[in-house]
Formats: C-alpha cells, structure tokens, sequence
C-alpha cells in the first residue's frame, strides 16, 4: 500500500500559495529548511505584537480597563535644575502631563518630595548641562541674526524696467520750486537715501525689483533706474566732496577729503549745528565732554572762539562793550559757566577830560549783560579813543574781525584726527591700509559716537599716517588765514570758522609714532615723559620708585631740537652717534628717518668721490640741499600751533586699561587656574547677571567662554565690572583682590555722568 501524500498542515495552508507543479518539486522540502522556519518565526512574533498595540489601544477607551494602562512619565527634554533654588514640593511637568495616572497622582500630591544629596560628579554633570544648553541657545540666535539668504531680486530679470524717458526725473515741476530741493521730488529722496544707506547697499538689480514694485502698487512719480542714477550723478557733481589727489613728500600717492568741506556742511546741517559747542566750559560737577576738560583752557581766548552773537550784534574780546547797568567793560574771555555764558572782564572808567582808563578791577559779567559793542561805542564817541594808557589796552578793533565780513561771524571748531590700521579686504586675509579720521569736537560725546557725525579723511596702503597727517594740516593750518566760508542754519547767517586740532587720540603704538618716539620697548618707553633707561638702570630701587611719580615731561621743542640733532650727525656720516641719541631719548621720527639714511648715503658717495674732502664742507653742501627740498624734514604735527604730540596723546582706556590689565587678570583665570568645571559654572554665574545699570551690551557668556582666548574690548569692558561677582570659590584670596581693584578702577573710568 502506497503511503500517504504529504500536505501541509491547516495552519499552514492558508497563508500558502503554490502550485502543483511546485508541490512535486519539493514544496515539503522547503517547508522544513532552516531558512523558511526562520522567516515564519520572525513572522509570527510580528503579528502577535501587532495584535497586542491593537488590544492596547482599543483598551484605551475601555473604562474598566484604565487600571491596566501602563504608568508612562512624559517625554520631554531634560533640563537641569536651577543652581540655588529650593526644590518644589511636587512635580509640576508630571501633574501637566495628559498621561498622568491617577493613583500616581495621588501618591505624588500624598507626600512631600525631599532634596536629593549632589555628589560633586553630579554636581560638575549639572554645570556641564547647563552649559551645553546655553551653547545651544547662543547658537541658535546667532543664526536666527543671520541673514545668509541670497535677495531674490538678484536672479529676477531686470528686462523692461529701464525703458522709461531717462529723463522723467525732472518732469515733475520746475527742479527749483520743488520743496526737496535739490530733489525733483519726495518719491527720489527717499530713493536716493535707501540706496546710499551705509550698511545695507542695494545693487542696482534690487533697485530695479523696488522701483517696479513702487509702480505696482501706485507710488507717484516713480522714476526709472536709468533716470535715478542720473539724478544721484548729478548730485554727487554739485553737492559731494570730490577727494583730492596729494602726493607725500615720499612719492607715496593717495587722495584725501578736504576737512574743511565736511565742517561746512555741519554748520548748514540742521541737525548738528544746535548741539555744537564754541566755548569751553567750567564745570564742577563730573568731566563727560572734551569742552569741560581742561585742554580747552589752555588754548589762549584769541585760539578759542572770539565773538558771541545776540541778535545782531557781534560782542568781541579784547574789545570795548557797555553793560545794561552803563558799566564799560573790556571782555577777555567767553567761557560757559552753570549753562551760562559768561566773561571776565577789566572795568573801564572815561575821566573828566574825556579820556578812557583801563582799571585794575576785574569782574565776571554775564553775556547778556553786555548791550553796545565796540561798533555803537565808537559811532557814539568817534572812531579814535584816547586812553590814558594805552599800553595797558589790547588794539582796538580786534584783529580778527579782518578775517570776516561786516556781516559773518567767526567761530573755532576742535578736530581731533586719529588714524589706524585696517584690513582692506572683504575677506579675512589681512590687507593693511591706513586709515584717518576725526571728529567735530564741538559736539558731545554721545553724538560723536554716531557714525553719521564721523568725517573721513583718507586711506592708503602705502602712505603712513604722518604722510597723511601732512596733507591734513595742511588744511587745517589754511583756516588761521582764510577761515572756512560757511552758512549757519541755526542763526540764519553766514560765519566763517577756523580750524584747531586739540588731540591726537589712536591706540598706543600709533600715539608713540605720532609723539615721534620709539615706543613701549624702548630704553625711555614714556611718549609723555623722561623716565627711562638701561635694563639696569630701571630696575634699580630709586629709578623704580620715580616710575610712580610724575616725571619731567617731553615737549614738542625739544623733540624738534632732537631731530635737527640726529639730521646734523647724519650729514657728517655718524650713524652710530645717531643711534646713541636715538636709544638715550626714545625720539625717533619716521620721516626724520627717511631723510637721515639718504643724507647718510650721500656723505658716503662724497667720500668715495673724494677722500680727502673735509666733512664740514660735505655737511654744509647736504643742509642746503636738505633745506631745498619740498615737503616736511619731520613731523607736521611738531608744528601745528597749540598742539604738542607728546602730552595731547589722550591715554585710551581700550589699550591701557582693558586690554593692558583686564585682558591678563582674565588670562590669568581662565589658562592657569580654572578647571573646565570652573569655567563652565562662571559662565552660568555671568549669564544672570543683572546688566541694569551697566554700559554694556547683552552678555554672551557661551560665547566668552568658547572663545576665551579670542575676546575683544567690549568684553573686557563687561568682565572688568562684572568679574568680581562672579570668581567667588574658584579664584585665590590674592586673585579676588585684583579683580575688585581692577573693577574700581572700571567704576572710575567708565562712570557715567547719571
């Protein structure tokens, strides 16, 4: 009897499909292999999981079945904890969770939760998080600031925009009637000021995409590009400055803006001119403006402004006035006292035969005293007074009255011009350049801080700052003769005004060379004083003692006489002598410099030329070839009246303070002494701080910390009033000391006036 055929078993049939002719090959075969039982089992777990998700979640609307749900915590992310708050007496992100089980809920509101103990390597965990956590936030916001998108205008085609007449700009009105003058219309103004604003250019396809918008939407009197560029081309021919092109006395060519335009048009800007400040001011209370301090003082009153202006009259020093009470005075100063402009003044009595007498009686009279100047004096009494003494009186009518018209007044406006080095690159590869500004010291600090109010004056990559200093003063040294015409737009009139230039502020390094000395590394390294010497020499007990103390001061005639001594050494071919001069007093000029290695190497030519040629007369030949040569021997600045390089070099805080004694107390830290555990809990402590109060952006302490090597002067600034509160237990009693020192200091140089 033949045995039974094989079948597969029910449970197998029917999730088989096969047939007959594979039924004959061997389909029992297969069934039994290792890889078909493998693939079957992997099968079958995977249905029973699948049938049991769906049983739990059809029980999840079941009522009876709520006890069988399982207990889930939420699923959201861990922050740690706060470093010194309490703990909470319940959890409140698991009474918030819509999984929350009931019975779990009332054991947790059934009982109080005790604080857990903190081992150190929890405790350093938690700082690590929290650290971590405020990296990711910086960066998050860092990018969310970022505006790294290409403008999509910039692949819009630009076709059809420009066929507008080029000259429907100016068929608006007659371009003279117009109350935008010297716009044609309000619509190209604010054109104009959106495409040339400072920090956000538009190219001319973005100019195009908004000008077609602005017609889209039925702006009125919306120009093509075409005609905008025409218009701002000729408003940069009639109303821009045209730099000029200059030529140092080294060959080095640059161009140069022309200070005195840009002055003009702070007295024609409405928006400057009633905050520029002409007379220097006593102030008790705390210095906050360059017209309090005392460099204005020590200008003499004819350097300072010499006239004030009431109504129409012209009130001048050193000139004969009558007070309202009918006292005759003699004003010798304008200086603003309380907010008030006043004068001290010699009283002036007439004798019986009519004669005028200068008394020894000085008063201090407010300027609105004053009610007849020199001009109604002398249309009541004749043009020729008769003094008892004259050479007790100034001449009279002032001087400077020749410098204007009957109908301009004179002013004196303070440039203080400073110059540095910048990368001329876009990219990070650094390309030097020399750069020069300065500023309308007339106006106060706070404005000064506006880039709106920051004149520039030129740059080169290969003319230093001296070069550029040359052609600077000479404009400024232009006024004192021809003073700057200019129109003031807050009293309507037409004035002129001179040029003075009471600092040199730069960082360090640029004031040494503008002060013509060798710098920090040097034998003598103050540019203000004398002190100095041989290694030795400075570390002895009584040379070290005199660093403490105010030292003979440096002035610009002895650096002068300290130049003419090192030319007159190199035309006699004393190099080395040069040198000992050079090293015993700290002064050396570039320019200075320039001259002395070619009269060096002229003397050397002569020798050659003819041995037995005596030096003096070789020396003789060079000073007259030197003094027949254009341009500067030295230092321009050594020169400019009322200003000595060597003491008007104003201390910067940046490079003296900040980064002269924060930047090593905080190298110090954050190198030698702190931990990465110390470094992430100071950044934790410095990013609650409660900046209320402080002048001092928004901390980023994730970013301090990251960079710590890389910091730049706002940080110190932040770190050197903020230090103190925050090194507590993780700096030495020595190091606590010289943060809060270092913090007073910052609380006396960089206090506010509020």
């Amino acid at each position: 009897m033949a045995p039974n055929r094989w079948k597969p078993s029910p449970d197998e049939e029917q999730f088989l499909q096969y047939t007959e002719k594979d039924k004959d090959l061997g389909l029992k075969a297969h069934l039994q292999c290792a890889t078909h039982l493998a693939c079957l089992a992997n099968y079958t777990e995977r249905e029973g999981a699948r049938a049991e998700q769906l049983l739990q979640i059809a029980g999840a609307y079941d009522a009876q079945a709520i006890s069988d749900y399982p207990e889930l915590t939420p699923d959201e992310p861990v922050y740690a904890p706060p470093m010194f708050t309490e703990p909470e007496l319940y959890d409140d992100t698991f009474m918030s969770s819509p999984r929350a089980n009931v019975s779990q809920l009332v054991e947790e509101l059934g009982q109080t939760t005790r604080p857990e103990i903190v081992t150190p390597e929890e405790s350093r965990e938690l700082i690590l998080q929290e650290y971590q956590r405020m990296l990711e936030e910086t960066y998050l916001e860092a990018h969310q600031d970022e505006d790294t998108d290409a403008f999509v205008g910039d692949d819009m085609p630009i076709t059809n925009l420009d066929e507008d007449n080029e000259d429907d700009c100016f068929g608006f009105s007659a371009l003279n009637n117009t109350e935008y003058y010297p716009y044609p219309s309000k619509t190209v103004m604010l054109l104009d000021i959106m495409d040339n604003l400072p920090r956000c250019r538009f190219t001319s396809a973005q100019m195009s995409l908004v000008l077609h918008f602005a017609k889209q939407l039925g702006v009125a009197d919306v120009p093509s590009l075409k005609a905008l560029r025409k218009t701002q081309q000729k408003l940069q021919y009639s109303c821009s400055t045209k730099p000029q092109k200059s030529r140092s006395h080294l060959g080095n060519i640059f161009y140069i803006n022309d200070i005195r335009d840009s002055i003009a048009r702070d007295f024609a800007n409405p928006l400057v001119i009633p905050h520029m400040h002409f007379y220097p001011e006593e102030n008790d209370g705390p210095i906050s403006e360059t017209y309090q301090a005392e460099r204005w003082m020590k200008y003499t009153p004819s350097q300072l402004t010499p006239m004030f202006l009431r109504g129409f009259k012209r009130f001048w020093i050193k000139e004969l006035a009558r007070l309202r009470n009918g006292t005759f005075i003699i004003p010798h100063t304008l200086i603003l006292r309380n907010g008030v402009l006043t004068s001290d003044a010699s009283v002036v009595v007439r004798t019986l035969d009519g004669r005028w007498q200068c008394t020894e009686e000085e008063i201090t009279v407010s300027a609105e005293e004053l009610e007849l100047d020199f001009t109604d004096l002398t249309a009541a009494y004749g043009e020729n007074l008769i003094w008892v003494d004259p050479s007790v009186v100034p001449d009279m009518p002032n001087a400077m009255r020749k410098l204007v018209d009957n109908d301009e007044d004179l002013y004196v406006v303070m440039v203080s011009p400073w110059a540095d080095d910048v990368s001329g690159n876009k990219s990070k590869q650094y390309n030097k350049h020399m750069n020069m500004y300065t500023g309308n010291g007339c106006l106060p600090g706070r404005l000064l801080q506006q880039e709106f109010n920051i004149h520039y004056i030129s740059t080169s990559p290969h003319a230093s700052s001296a070069e550029q200093f040359a052609a600077f003063w000479d404009h400024v040294k232009s006024t004192e003769e021809t003073p700057i015409k200019c129109y003031n737009a807050a009293t309507k009139r037409r004035c002129r005004c001179i040029l003075r230039t009471p600092g040199l502020p730069a960082d360090n390094p640029q004031q040494s060379e503008e002060a013509c000395h060798m710098g920090g590394n040097a034998n003598f390294p103050c540019r203000k004083c004398k002190w100095g010497g041989a290694t030795v020499e400075k570390e002895s007990d009584t040379n070290y003692h005199q660093c403490h103390l105010t030292g003979v001061a440096r002035s610009a005639q002895e650096i002068r006489e300290n130049l003419n001594e090192q030319l007159r050494l190199s035309m006699l071919r004393d190099a080395s002598s040069v040198e000992n001069i050079q090293r015993n007093s700290g002064t050396k000029d570039k320019i200075t410099q320039y001259w002395i290695g070619i009269l060096i190497s002229k003397v050397k030519a002569a020798k050659a030329e003819n041995p037995r040629r005596k030096a003096e007369d070789i020396a003789s030949e060079l000073k007259d070839w030197l003094d027949a040569q254009p341009g500067d021997q030295m230092n321009p600045l050594l020169d400019i009246a009322g200003l000595d390089p060597s003491q008007d070099t104003p201390v910067k805080l940046l490079h003296t303070i900040l980064l002269g004694v924060v930047k090593y107390i905080w190298h110090i830290l954050n190198t030698s002494q702190w931990s990465d555990t110390d470094r992430y809990l100071f950044a934790i402590r410095l990013q609650s701080t409660d900046i209320s109060g402080l002048t001092v952006p928004p901390i980023r302490a994730g970013y301090m910390i990251q960079y710590k090597n890389n910091l730049i002067g706002k940080h110190f600034k932040t770190l050197m009033q903020t230090l103190a509160f925050h090194v507590h237990g993780i700096s030495t009693p020595e190091q606590f000391a010289l943060v809060k020192a270092a913090g007073e200091l910052g609380g006396t140089t960089l206090g506010s006036r509020d």
